[in-house]
């Protein structure tokens, strides 16, 4: 990887904060410890689903639904994720750049679950974290280093074998954060490659991939004919 840029991960431990706050917030509000239940609860008001996108304008789901989990199984596992992503990460990419990926991450995430199935209720940082994944192996690439010569090469595969063979995952969800996340880490690459250890081109990248998704995410939505009314 590359060198050390900071030496503590406040950004993933705030991220991981920040989604079990939104959590417990969720279960009492009527979300399930167990991943049921959802249709009283935080789930149900703010994950990603097309027909409330489109048709009610709740655009803003497109970016709550990735701090959104359907139970404690599923936010342990992605916040573990994000630990482990963060450690190897942050320091590599500095506090402003890694934030930038995991952001418009989730947005491309919620782009690629609208694409796959826009009348599903989708939740979950998975997105972005496979976002993180996708700079990781960005980041070893332009370094020269082989995908499956670093740990989160058969990680990955891993992931994309879960992806493509458990109905209840979103692919496209997965397959989306990925993409957006090698994209800006790409451009994260390049500037530390040139030794311009500078911000803007990351920030750049993730805002040119991040304001794509979000109009395509409002594209995909309009695929949809599922509303969730409130009572």
């Amino acid at each position: 990887m590359v060198p050390q840029r900071t030496d503590t991960w406040y950004v993933s431990y705030g991220l991981i904060a920040v989604n079990v706050v939104v959590f417990i917030v969720g279960v009492a509000m009527g979300d399930s410890l167990g991943g049921g239940g959802d249709e009283v609860g935080l789930v149900y008001r703010a994950a990603t689903l097309g027909g409330n996108i489109e048709y009610l304008n709740e655009w803003w789901r497109v970016f709550t639904g990735g701090f959104l989990h359907h139970g404690v199984f599923h936010l342990g596992v992605n916040m573990f994720s994000l630990y482990i992503l963060g450690l190897a990460l942050e320091r590599s990419l500095g506090k402003v750049s890694f934030t930038a990926v995991y952001l418009s991450s989730l947005v491309s995430g919620s782009f690629g679950a609208l694409i796959e199935a826009p009348n599903s209720l989708v939740a979950g940082a998975s997105g972005a974290i496979f976002g993180l994944m996708g700079a990781y192996v960005a980041l070893s690439l332009a370094q020269g280093v082989g995908l499956f010569q670093t740990p989160i090469g058969p990680i990955l595969a891993i992931n994309l074998v879960i992806s493509f063979t458990v109905r209840s995952v979103s692919l496209g969800g997965h397959i989306g954060g990925l993409i957006g996340g090698f994209i800006v880490g790409a451009a994260a690459a390049q500037a530390i490659r040139r030794q311009q250890h500078t911000t803007v081109i990351p920030v750049l990248a993730a805002a040119v991939v991040a304001g794509a998704s979000f109009v395509g995410a409002l594209w995909a939505a309009s695929r949809s004919n599922v509303v969730l009314l409130l009572s």
